[in-house]
């Protein structure tokens, strides 16, 4: 093909012989002036109409009006259309609307469109004058002046640097060219809108209508009530024609302004297309929070049958994920069970679905309660609970769309900006919050000292393995709460999966180391404390066996009253525990002590002897003189006999050795 700075012959086509020229004019310019891509800048003018009209028909024409900031600029708009209606007689020569409005705060000026203040304006002289209900603005050939937006009319004018490009939207037409216009004006206040190939939109009489120029056919006509009747905007037209597989009837379509990455208001003004739906009102008219459904089904969907994997998944089942974040957790070992808040989330894809604008933003991207309870969704059952709970979707569920793959396409019979996502490529995730009583299996023969493990038991009930299996690369779980619980330190959850049996199942395991503290200081420290005091009995005077006997059945009164209540408060098992065991033995030792005490006190005589009388000395002093110290009193007993001797001896060492035995195979056991 011909270079702009080479001039070539064509490759295709001679443009030097060969054509046949009538009525044509020649004109001999330099190379250069093709290579000139400048283009005069292009007016559209509009009568006078109220505010309204004005402000919306230079924004759906996708520019602004006029906002002259120096004398200079307003010389030139009133010579402007001095020049260019030199026949006007209507005050469309000397008086404009402006983008400026001061409606929020009297004497802050900003433009309609976007609210930006106006740090620089060319008023004129005594304006703005501070009127509390004059808030727009004219142009005027000395200056800007306020004036009231209800009462008055003025003249509009559009300012374009190049030829406007419109979509013309909701027609199911797949090329461009039949797609896109270009508008044109050939008298004031008309519009023109030419498309690229055969279609055209213009004004015929009183009604808008869009026609086929090539079949000289109308394809539809703009209802007579459209806002400001102009076609700019999402609009209803009544076809006469089919159009995207429909009749005769009313029909939404949009003519916009909107370049890509924009979406296109119902007034025609624009605004990124991200801000759709983004939980705030971007567009002027609050269109843009409309029409937010995310998803879209085809005829035969049906909701009680699972989706089929895709291509990238093979044939095999249907791969749902679960995250599981555990918030807290409560352990009842009398009852052994495991009561745990936590949050939920199901994954999965959907190739029979199509999602609508997803964001990369994902919280922005959640499904109505309308719309979700239609969809087929996953049931998980929780195995271990008392009453056979499962999962469900009601109000407090939240369904949200995941976008992982960019749009490929575009709706062409949405009257809008509309962008296509497969399901098979983008996640589904179902979240609720639950709060769950699991049943434990809790082994307590070290108890006080065990480690025990607690799990989430769940199903797939929705379908057989078959169909659907948990997702082992996308399902986790992780504990956020506090670790330190009041009889258990809670480590991070594992997972257990067994997809072999009829339906898929996974087993969140969560470890449980116990704190043994508690019972070394309620438990442990006293027995331990009773014990020596039992021992300790056998080092008493051997003839005070009352006071040996009472003490150390007092201390074994004590234990069988600790071994009750350590019983009440422990899950009865037909096994023993290692506190029970502990408590039995400290039980044990002290009736020992008293068979000891029973067998030295039979070693002794009947009679006490070795208590001698102290002879009473009577001592006469003078009167007067101080009282001198009476004699101490004191008692003497004789030798006890070597066989009570050793059966003491024997006592002592039993109970110590039989104590330091136990203790060694007793921790050995627990910690070995």
């Amino acid at each position: 093909m011909a270079h702009c700075m080479e001039d070539h012959q064509g490759n295709y086509i001679s443009w030097e012989g060969g054509w046949k020229l009538n009525n044509t004019s020649e004109y001999y310019v330099s190379l250069s002036h093709f290579c000139n891509h400048t283009r005069d800048t292009i007016y559209f003018w509009f009568p006078q109409r109220p505010r309204q009209f004005a402000f919306y028909i230079c924004e759906a024409l996708g520019t602004h009006l006029p906002l002259p900031k120096t004398m200079e600029e307003v010389y030139f708009w009133f010579n402007l259309s001095a020049n260019t209606w030199p026949n006007e007689k209507m005050r469309c020569r000397d008086n404009f609307w402006t983008s400026l409005i001061d409606m929020e705060e009297e004497n802050t000026w900003v433009t309609h469109y976007d609210n930006a203040p106006a740090l620089q304006v060319a008023w004129k002289d005594g304006e703005p004058n501070g009127i509390f209900y004059e808030n727009c603005v004219k142009i005027e050939p000395i200056g800007l002046a306020d004036i009231n937006c209800v009462t008055n009319i003025r003249c509009s004018i559009c300012e374009f640097k190049q030829l406007q490009i419109f979509s013309f939207l909701g027609t199911c037409e797949q090329e461009l060219r039949n797609i896109n216009f270009i508008a044109y004006q050939e008298e004031m206040g008309g519009l023109l809108f030419k498309g690229y190939g055969e279609y055209h939109i213009r004004k015929d009489g009183d009604e808008w209508v869009w026609v086929n120029v090539v079949k000289n056919k109308t394809l539809a006509r703009l209802d007579p009530n459209a806002p400001m009747g102009m076609p700019m905007g999402r609009r209803v037209w009544h076809l006469e024609t089919k159009v995207c597989d429909q009749m005769k009837g009313p029909r939404t379509l949009a003519l916009t302004p909107c370049e890509d990455g924009s979406y296109t208001c119902n007034d025609a003004t624009c605004i990124p297309h991200e801000n759709r739906c983004d939980l705030k009102y971007d567009c002027q008219d609050h269109s843009d929070e409309e029409d937010c459904d995310l998803i879209t089904k085809p005829v035969n969907y049906k909701q009680d049958l699972p989706p089929r994997p895709n291509k990238k998944q093979g044939l095999g089942s249907l791969p749902v994920g679960l995250k599981i974040t555990i918030e807290t957790a409560t352990i009842e070992t009398t009852k052994m069970t495991m009561q745990l808040t936590y949050d939920l989330k199901m994954i999965w894809y959907d190739n029979r679905l199509t999602f609508l604008n997803l964001k990369g933003n994902n919280s922005l991207n959640k499904v109505t309660h309308s719309s979700m309870i239609t969809l087929w969704t996953p049931i998980i059952g929780f195995t271990n609970t008392g009453d056979h709970q499962h999962t469900v979707v009601d109000l407090e569920t939240s369904l949200h769309l995941q976008q992982l793959t960019p749009s490929r396409e575009r709706d062409p019979g949405a009257p809008g900006e509309v962008d296509l996502y497969p399901g098979g490529e983008n996640e589904l995730v179902l979240s609720r919050k639950y709060n769950t009583i699991f049943v434990c299996d809790f082994d307590l023969s070290l108890y006080p000292f065990d480690s025990q493990h607690c799990d989430m038991h769940l199903k797939m009930l929705a379908a057989s393995s078959n169909y659907l299996a948990f997702n082992d690369n996308a399902t986790s779980a992780i504990y956020v709460g506090s670790e330190l619980l009041l009889e258990y330190h809670l480590g991070q959850p594992t997972l257990l999966y067994d997809n072999s049996r009829e339906y898929s199942e996974v087993k969140v395991r969560i470890p449980l180391e116990r704190r043994s503290g508690y019972a070394i200081l309620n438990i442990y420290t006293p027995s331990l404390i009773l014990l020596i005091i039992s021992y300790v009995s056998l080092f008493f005077r051997p003839h005070i066996f009352e006071v040996r006997v009472m003490t150390t059945l007092t201390a074994l009164l004590v234990m069988a009253t600790l071994f009750t209540q350590v019983s009440a408060s422990l899950p009865k098992t037909s096994y023993f525990k290692m506190v029970d065991v502990w408590l039995l033995f400290c039980i044990v030792i002290s009736f020992l002590v008293i068979i000891f005490h029973t067998i030295i006190d039979n070693t002794l005589g009947d009679k006490i002897s070795g208590m001698a009388d102290v002879p009473t000395t009577i001592q006469v002093q003078p009167f007067g003189s101080p009282p001198s110290t009476p004699p101490k009193k004191f008692r003497t007993y004789e030798k006890v006999s070597v066989t009570t001797a050793g059966y003491i001896s024997i006592a002592r060492y039993s109970v110590f050795i039989l104590f330091a035995i136990f203790n060694v195979i007793y921790w050995s056991y627990i910690f070995g």
